[in-house]
């Protein structure tokens, strides 16, 4: 009983200790300065501990202070960071928001050109495959062009280009999969209506040949063969080499054979209709 009343009373003055220490912690924190808190929840950010640190960027009062106008705009971009690094759907509209709002009131800040294009990476990464909704792709468009555009001579207006062409590419793949989907269904002027909007609103995209090629063949299976084989020839000479000149042949060996095809049947109902 005696060493069992002794371990209890251990367990108790080390459970006192634990919890003294940890409300101690807490009443450290709540004598941090603001530099000092912000400090500290650049740390929380950086091991990882992002609603630590959205709740010490919330505790600053930056309006007061000598270094407000230094301060304020840092807490706000560190909130859009450790919302960013969540890294879910929810949590990227809300780090867009805060990015955007950065930008708007310090349109001046050094770190005004990474706000705007953080604007458009969490509007992309709300997009895991071409095949889904392309809206969140065209806003990051919109986003990453105001990178280009208001802060041309910034380090990140490199990025945000190569970045835009990487969006760009992904919606020219989208709709290459809903207007290959067309043609499979033999809706040939939906496919090519789509196939014609990438082409328009993105001429020099790196999928330019598919484009052509899959223009060409809707073109020529609609019946369009004129026009259908100016882009199946454009396949075979500007992309020789490169694979799709290969396809772009089988293409044209398979819409020639139903052609043929086509031609024979309306020949021989022609032929029994002049017997009959």
């Amino acid at each position: 009983m005696r060493r069992l009343t002794i371990a209890c009373a251990l367990l108790v003055a080390l459970t006192g200790a634990c919890g003294g220490k940890k409300k101690q912690r807490e009443i450290d924190q709540r004598l941090l300065t603001p530099r000092e808190t912000y400090d500290a929840a650049v740390g929380e950010v950086q091991r990882d501990k992002l609603r630590r640190a959205t709740e010490l960027f919330g505790r600053i009062d930056y309006r007061l202070g000598e270094d407000r106008a230094e301060l304020e705009p840092l807490v706000r971009l560190g909130t859009a960071d450790a919302t960013f690094y969540q890294n879910n759907d929810l949590s990227l509209i809300d780090a867009r928001a805060l990015y955007l709002d950065f930008v708007t009131l310090y349109g001046d800040h050094p770190r005004a050109p990474y706000a705007q294009f953080q604007a458009g990476v969490c509007s992309l990464s709300q997009v895991s495959t071409p095949s889904r909704d392309q809206s969140e792709t065209h806003q990051a468009i919109e986003d990453l062009k105001l990178v280009e555009a208001r802060f041309p001579d910034s380090p990140y207006a490199v990025s945000a280009r190569l970045m835009r062409r990487a969006a760009e590419a992904r919606l020219v793949e989208h709709e290459l999969i809903v207007g290959r989907f067309y043609l499979a269904k033999r809706a040939y002027n939906a496919a090519i209506e789509r196939f014609q909007t990438a082409l328009g609103a993105f001429p020099d995209s790196a999928k330019q040949g598919e484009l052509f090629l899959a223009l060409g063949e809707g073109m020529m299976l609609s019946g369009d063969t004129q026009q259908g084989r100016f882009y199946i020839d454009r396949v075979i000479t500007d992309f020789a080499g490169s694979g799709l000149d290969d396809q772009a042949k089988k293409v044209l060996a398979k819409v020639e054979a139903q052609s043929a095809k086509i031609a024979a049947r309306t020949a021989k109902a022609a032929a029994q209709s002049g017997k009959d």
